[in-house]
């Protein structure tokens, strides 16, 4: 993934605190009014900035806010180079059955303010390989025309790793969160891949199946047609995410994902 300086957002310092695997749930701070419109993001002063952080042995880092229309709010993570980052702002909805509006997710690297780009389609999702060793500013606006709620989920997802002796992992455990849970797997042009969710809940909504090229960001299973499993041949040599979509935080899931 290359790094573009689209723009630049000031000479930030760097501080310490890599996410080296994960992190779970921080404590969701207060909504907070303390932001500027665009494009008044006080790049020089970080101190205002949320950190999020990634606890020994999690996957993801977890806050809660709101920002009112047009108007942005700047996060800090450390990391590793090459590491796997995925950033989503997923908006609440304003009643239940409704849509809610989206907010926008850019990642920047810290110490020179270069915008980083995305494979993906421009919106609340951000994922790549992150090019150094560093802290980043994820930077989340709020649509212009109305204000957002929404959590804010980073997550540094686990490597599945598949090949002739292993071609299957077998994944069972409980979202520690609405938040989408992620993994990595390695794929070759050609390959045969498989997907799979098992054991629909009875009575209750079922996690869903999320799946996409890191590199290229095409959407094999999109998010909106909520899949159970999918199957097929792998378009091109390139990390592939595949992510659990739970329905709500302590939902159970047993993924499937195999390789021939």
């Amino acid at each position: 993934m290359g790094v573009t300086p689209v723009r630049r957002l000031g000479a930030l310092a760097v501080a310490a605190g890599f996410a080296c695997g994960g992190s779970a749930p921080a404590p969701a701070p207060a909504p907070r009014a303390d932001t500027a419109a665009l494009p008044d993001f006080s790049p020089t002063d970080t101190s205002a900035f949320l950190r999020v952080r990634f606890a020994q042995g999690t996957t993801s880092g977890i806050l809660d806010d709101s920002l009112p229309a047009g108007h942005d709010r700047g996060y800090l993570l450390g990391a590793l180079q090459d590491q796997v980052m995925l950033a989503h702002a997923i908006a609440w909805p304003p009643a239940v059955g409704q849509e809610g509006p989206e907010a926008r997710v850019r990642v920047y690297r810290a110490h020179d303010g270069a915008e980083l780009e995305a494979p993906g389609p421009d919106g609340p999702l951000w994922f790549g390989h992150l090019p150094g060793t560093g802290d980043y500013v994820i930077r989340v606006t709020a649509p212009a025309e109305r204000p957002v709620s929404y959590t804010l989920a980073v997550q540094i997802p686990r490597r599945l790793i598949l090949d002739r002796g292993h071609p299957q992992s077998e994944v069972s455990a409980r979202a520690p969160s609405r938040a989408p849970v992620d993994f990595v797997v390695k794929g070759v042009k050609g390959q045969l891949f498989r997907a799979e969710l098992r054991g629909a809940p009875e009575g209750g909504a079922a996690p869903t199946l999320h799946l996409y090229g890191l590199d290229d960001g095409v959407q094999l299973a999109p998010l909106s047609e909520r899949r159970r499993s999918w199957s097929g041949a792998l378009p091109a040599d390139q990390d592939y995410v595949v992510s659990v979509i739970p329905p709500g935080e302590g939902a159970q899931y047993d993924l499937i994902v195999a390789v021939r």
